[in-house]
Parts: C-alpha cells; sequence; structure tokens
C-alpha cells in the first residue's frame, strides 16, 4: 500500500508465495506548489487469518530520483521508460521493536509520456514540482 498525502494506492494480494512480486504502477499525478512531502510504503502479509506486518518505507518526495542510477545515487529526474533510469531495492523498516522485519522492496520513478524526452527538460520540471 503507498500512502501519499490522505489518498490511498493499494496494489492486489499476491497468493501463496514468499516471494511476491506485484508489478503495479501507479500513475500519481502532481502539480507545482502541490506536491506531497513524503511516499509511505507498507507492505503486508494476506492469509485466511487476517494481515501481517511486514514492514514499511517512508522516502522523501523530493528524494524519490536519488538512487535511480544502480546506487550511483546521480539524482538526475528521468523519463519512466528511460534506459538509463533504473529501479533501486530498499530496505524494510519496522515500526516498533516487536516487529520481526526483513526484506526488501524494488521501486522505479520517472515522468511518464509516450516518448522519452529531452533530459533537461524532466530536470526543469522536477526543479519546478519540488522549488
Amino acid at each position: 500500500m503507498l500512502c501519499l498525502d490522505h489518498k490511498k494506492y493499494k496494489t492486489k494480494a499476491i497468493e501463496q508465495t514468499l516471494d511476491p512480486e506485484w508489478n503495479t504502477h501507479f500513475d500519481i499525478k502532481v502539480a507545482p506548489k502541490k506536491t506531497p512531502t513524503l511516499l509511505s510504503f507498507t507492505v503486508w502479509d494476506k492469509d485466511t487469518f487476517g494481515r501481517d506486518f511486514l514492514g514499511e518505507l517512508t522516502i522523501p518526495f523530493k528524494n524519490i530520483f536519488d538512487r535511480n542510477a544502480q546506487g550511483l545515487s546521480d539524482g538526475v529526474p528521468r523519463n519512466y521508460n528511460d534506459p538509463l533510469n533504473y529501479e533501486a531495492y530498499y530496505t524494510l523498516s519496522k515500526r516498533s521493536e516487536r516487529n520481526n522485519v526483513s526484506g526488501e522492496i524494488c521501486l522505479k520513478f520517472g515522468f511518464y509520456e509516450e516518448h522519452i524526452g529531452d533530459p533537461k527538460r524532466y530536470a526543469d520540471a522536477w526543479e519546478l514540482l519540488v522549488s
């Protein structure tokens, strides 16, 4: 589940696996001066008896492109489909000391339009959004 300000985005449940792959895309429109502060992800295990907390992750919105260059932290805003825009793995965190959390979540962020545009245009748009 992704929480963005007061809106929630949920994936479908992946049945009978200890290594789920959601492959879910969320198209979230943001406007200048109305950008969210944080992206909060929560991962749950759903079974017959309810659901169990598996971990969470919070990323400041202004930092979503910090890890899109295979760990090089170039921080360059890119089109989602740009071959230089890579997914990144984030370690899930506990909510409290009693939580038993392990695992990672793989995320990829990017501007979306049909054709990949000039990288400077994405950088300018990003600056407008987060300033």
